[in-house]
């Protein structure tokens, strides 16, 4: 159980707090045998912490708190070994990676710091990807802006009002214009008639397309505004659940096109055994491998679909037909990476959501919701996990 700190010992503490001598109040108090303070940080249980350490060493719930904060970075710094990396040892080892020198970076980190290789290899490779993937720039699209709040891409929707005002006045104008050829219309003439037709037709035409940007704003904006409510949300709650977007076009797609594949096999199989020629090997090679795409295609997705995950803190459960098969937290997370299964994305098509570990172990590939998309992009950014993101737009 814990040591009450004494009055003497308590000040002490305090005035290390007060002169922002964090790490030293992180030592005190541990040689003060704060045992359980340091289970409920490594358990994920903040608020319990902060409230003990705030009930048995007489610190301000301010205070209490800031020790808490440190005693976290401190525990989630622990891997690259017993000494804590400064800024400057950061900053050092970004300037060698620049330059590609992995092996100094590494010995440094070893000779230095006194951390074991693995370690330091493992450090030095974290640092090189998050440095790989902070430098990607999000291609920049015409018509699109970044939102930085969710760091993707959006439709510049002041553009799109600005444009969509101006076809407004078009069509406003076109109207008064025929209205007044009406008036003038001489029907025997068949020159006024096609001209008065082909005015009706490009106000008609043109009136389409203003009701579709004008749609289109107004989904833009409801989705924005449903962004929002998941950012406050995930503010306000750290558990959720995201469950695999079951797509059943894409089951549907495999079977007919598996079906006509295999009605079309037999008949160009009998046609090799009559005829050995390169033409009609070839045929069946290339229709036995777009065969077995199909298939492959079909039960990844049986799979993928299976998938789900319970998010709690910092620790994120995948369950697997709703048997948990895997725990992990964001500390052991490598990335994560958001993908589009088709080259060109249409409306329609939802991201792809892959997990890696420290390993660079693949532990889950699952489609997603769009909603849920912006829920564990906002999730992993505020836990600082590396996010590799190719899907990248609302």
């Amino acid at each position: 159980m814990l040591k009450m700190l004494s009055n003497e010992d308590n000040n002490y503490l305090l005035s290390l707090i007060k002169e922002n001598k964090m790490v030293e109040a992180v030592f005190f108090v541990k040689e003060n045998k704060m045992v359980e303070a340091v289970f409920f940080v490594k358990e994920n249980k903040m608020v319990e912490a902060v409230f003990f350490v705030k009930e048995k060493t007489g610190m301000g719930l301010k205070q209490a708190k800031e020790y808490v904060d440190t005693k976290r970075i401190n525990d989630n710094t622990e891997h690259t070994g017993s000494n804590i990396i400064s800024e400057a040892d950061e900053k050092y080892i970004f300037s060698l990676l620049k330059e590609n020198k992995q092996l100094e970076a590494i010995a440094f980190l070893h000779r230095e710091r006194k951390i074991s290789l693995e370690e330091a290899k493992d450090y030095v490779d974290k640092r090189e990807f998050k440095n790989k993937i902070s430098n990607e720039k999000i291609p920049y699209k015409k018509g699109y802006i970044i939102d930085r709040k969710t760091n993707t891409l959006i439709r510049d929707l002041n553009r799109q009002r600005k444009f969509s005002k101006v076809v407004h006045y078009i069509i406003l104008i076109s109207v008064i214009i025929s209205l007044i050829q009406f008036y003038f219309l001489d029907k025997t003439s068949l020159e006024q008639m096609l001209f008065f037709g082909l005015s009706i037709a490009f106000i008609f035409f043109l009136s389409i397309a203003w009701l579709a940007l004008t749609l289109n704003i107004s989904s833009l904006e409801k989705r924005m505004n449903k962004i929002e409510e998941l950012r406050l949300e995930l503010e306000l709650s750290r558990e959720f659940e995201i469950k695999s977007l079951k797509s059943n076009w894409t089951l549907l797609f495999c079977i007919v096109i598996g079906s006509l594949l295999l009605w079309v096999l037999p008949t160009h199989i009998n046609i090799l055994i009559e005829e050995l020629t390169y033409k009609s090997a070839l045929n069946v090679i290339i229709l036995i491998i777009l065969l077995g795409f199909c298939i492959y295609n079909f039960f990844k997705e049986l799979k993928n679909r299976k998938y789900s995950l319970s998010v709690s803190g910092e620790t994120v459960k995948i369950f697997y037909e709703n048997k948990e098969i895997n725990s992990i937290k964001t500390d052991d997370i490598n990335y994560i990476e958001f993908y589009s299964t088709t080259h060109k994305r249409n409306i329609g098509t939802p991201p792809t959501l892959r997990i890696f570990d420290n390993e660079k172990k693949m532990l889950v590939e699952m489609d997603i919701a769009r909603e849920d998309y912006h829920t564990l992009t906002m999730y992993f950014t505020n836990y600082n996990v590396l996010i590799q993101d190719k899907y990248n737009e609302i």
